[in-house]
């Protein structure tokens, strides 16, 4: 056992511990927690951590409690605990996740928000008056000189789905058009599925399953050019996503249909997952089909 004396030594040594090094530490510390636990420790840890930027969870399930209650309940993935949040921010909004742990806002006058629920960061998009089905960040709006892009995919006239991007703080998002379809609702008669920033450069795909790259976007004349042709006997109206895989970007899609069951509506994932490597070579990796998830 540990004598008194030798413990109040040991927490002494900790207490001078150089600015520098503490620092380093509490950058990877993975936790919002253990950053709090560290500015308890001594006036000192806290004095070095005053300004050190909180690690918030980049992953996380967000649960509402239920009723019209202002408390919400997301589950961390890596501590596997629960956290309650007060979050008056995003009542009578419409809410959904996006990448690095931000959350969009859609409320009734069509106002678009990044809301951060750990941070209470807010960034202000351009209004839309569509339903928005997805929005895409390339990089952590908090990030220092970030010139963050974001990406929306929206349903128009007839249902048709719409691609376009902004900036926070933009006035109005700039829709893209692809394949000679001057209105941006995709490339003829398929529409834009997904979109991810991979590698520096957002990527969409159509459900043809065809890949495209967007260019120039902080240009004057941004544009949408082919990058992979759809598979080989691709079946198109399919659902496509797309996802990094290590260095490779991929490809998979979801049918409606179950040709081994009599087209019952299972909403299974397609056997093939297609991936697309910078020189446009594809290979197709059979994968087990997934019946259902949980």
């Amino acid at each position: 056992m540990l004598s008194k004396e030798k413990t109040i030594a040991d927490v002494s040594i900790w207490a001078n511990i150089l600015d520098d090094l503490l620092r380093r530490i509490a950058s990877v510390t993975g936790s919002p927690r253990h950053h709090i636990r560290m500015t308890a420790v001594c006036r000192s840890w806290r004095a070095s951590l005053a300004d050190q930027k909180i690690n918030f969870p980049a992953v996380c399930l967000m649960l509402r409690e239920g009723g019209n209650c202002d408390n919400y309940y997301f589950y961390s993935t890596s501590e596997e605990i629960f956290d309650e949040f007060d979050l008056p921010e995003i009542q009578r909004s419409r809410y959904w996740g996006s990448p690095f742990g931000w959350l969009v806002t859609h409320d009734f006058n069509c106002e678009i928000r990044l809301f951060n629920p750990f941070s209470r960061a807010s960034f202000s998009l351009p209004k839309n008056h569509s339903l928005i089905r997805k929005l895409i960040l390339s990089i952590n709006p908090e990030e220092p000189n970030s010139n963050c892009i974001v990406f929306a995919i929206y349903l128009g006239f007839l249902d048709r789905r719409y691609i376009a991007f902004a900036k926070p703080g933009d006035l109005a998002w700039r829709t893209l058009s692809y394949g000679g379809d001057d209105d941006g609702g995709g490339g003829g008669e398929f529409f834009w599925d997904d979109a991810i920033y991979f590698k520096g450069n957002f990527y969409g795909c159509l459900d043809s399953g065809e890949i495209v790259l967007f260019e120039d976007l902080h240009g004057a004349h941004p544009k949408a050019v082919e990058f992979a042709p759809p598979p080989p006997n691709f079946r198109g109206g399919r659902t496509c996503y797309l996802f990094a895989l290590g260095e490779n970007l991929c490809m998979t899609c979801r049918d409606p249909y179950d040709d081994d069951d009599g087209y019952e509506c299972k909403e299974c994932m397609a056997h093939q997952v297609r991936t697309i490597t910078d020189v446009v070579d594809i290979t197709n990796v059979h994968a087990p089909k997934i019946e259902r998830i949980g």
